[in-house]
């Protein structure tokens, strides 16, 4: 009897990987799984990808190309909302295949993916133009990718809805992002930079090079070369500071931790009711996102990373951070659904995230200013 491939076998190979990939990480996951839980052998996986790299650039194809079509068949912005509150919600963890996993392809495939995304945007921002004429160029934009950044949220979590009822959600949040009444300013003209900590010691110069390497190429992808180099000085250097390179992501994801934790303490000492501790928190992560990107960089992407049970510590810490914002939440628009309540601020937290972490948005000086109006809309609606 002759056995015959399912047709649709690549695509199952696909699937598979990018389930895996997002779920270890591409370093922590190997041909053989992604084979195995197609329950094929490695050796007919090959028929249908060269390598592990070849694997990863299609499936982060598969999620790009997804959003692209999506994107530029849609004909107006109400059309696009809802195709993309459909698509996300059934394949919900795509977006994180090119948010963290992309950063270790080649420099060409990833600078391809670049432009495709440019290009997502730019449409995105051009329906938004059509439905509000009286937008400029770069405060569509600006939405525009906190529309997407809606949409990218649901794959940071795990928190689930009954599919319908997620879509209109999502839909819901992403109208209230890119219906925003943006105050008026200049961003053309004006420029922004980190707020760069001084380097008071070697110790701290190490660290903060590691932090940034490792948020841009992906711990796994950095060694102590790369960042004694970077620091002005030689691999060995690092370890009369750190024990072994996991203890600079360990300082590093304290410190994020920290940082927030303080945020959350000032809002509230600071707040004289509930709409002060709702905007209290949201003006507090917006500085930190906008001054410690790379230190966001690596709470979402590298904590798989850590030590089980420094990670599981840091697992904790994040959900006691979201229900933070909840409850804060929950004092202004009491009897929220909790499921709701957390989408909806995941879906804030994600925008600014999001936004800081694009160039073009991050020159704007007046980005504290729109992130707040941006992200007060999504928690609250018009």
């Amino acid at each position: 009897m002759v056995v015959r491939r399912p047709s649709d076998r690549k695509e199952q190979i696909l699937a598979a990987a990018g389930d895996l990939f997002r779920e270890r990480g591409y370093h922590n996951v190997s041909v053989a799984q992604v084979a195995a839980a197609v329950g094929i052998t490695a050796p007919a996986l090959y028929r249908h990808f060269r390598n592990k790299p070849d694997l990863l650039h299609a499936a982060v194809n598969s999620g790009i190309d997804t959003l692209y079509y999506n994107v530029t068949q849609s004909e107006d912005l109400k059309a696009l909302i809802a195709t993309l509150a459909s698509s996300v919600s059934r394949r919900r963890g795509l977006p994180l295949l090119w948010q963290r996993e992309a950063r270790y392809l080649p420099d060409e495939q990833r600078e391809e993916l670049r432009t495709v995304l440019k290009s997502v945007a730019a449409r995105d921002a051009a329906l938004i133009r059509t439905e509000r004429p009286e937008l400029n160029e770069e405060d569509s934009y600006l939405l525009a990718w906190a529309v997407i950044s809606v949409f990218s949220s649901i794959s940071s979590h795990r928190v689930s809805l009954p599919r319908r009822q997620m879509e209109l959600l999502l839909i819901d949040l992403a109208e209230r992002a890119a219906y925003t009444d943006l105050g008026h300013s200049s961003p053309e003209a004006s420029h922004v930079t980190d707020r760069t900590p001084v380097a008071t010691s070697r110790r701290e110069l190490l660290l903060s090079e590691a932090i940034r390497l490792f948020d841009e190429r992906g711990y796994q992808a950095v060694n102590t070369e790369d960042i004694g180099e970077a620091a002005g000085t030689t691999g060995p250097n690092v370890y009369n500071h750190f024990d072994a390179k996991i203890d600079l992501l360990v300082a590093a994801v304290s410190r994020a931790g920290e940082r927030r934790r303080l945020g959350v303490e000032n809002a509230l000492a600071k707040a004289d009711g509930p709409d002060e501790v709702l905007s209290g928190l949201l003006s507090a992560h917006i500085d930190f996102a906008i001054n410690e990107r790379h230190l966001i960089g690596l709470l979402i992407s590298e904590l798989d990373q850590l030590p089980d049970k420094f990670r599981r510590s840091c697992e904790q810490n994040q959900r006691e951070y979201v229900a933070s914002w909840v409850k804060a939440l929950d004092g202004v628009r009491p009897g929220l659904e909790p499921a709701t309540a957390r989408i909806t601020v995941m879906a804030a937290l994600n925008v600014v995230e999001g936004s800081v972490r694009i160039g073009r948005l991050r020159r704007r000086s007046d980005l504290p200013e729109r992130l707040f109006e941006i992200g007060n809309s999504v928690l609250l609606g018009g």
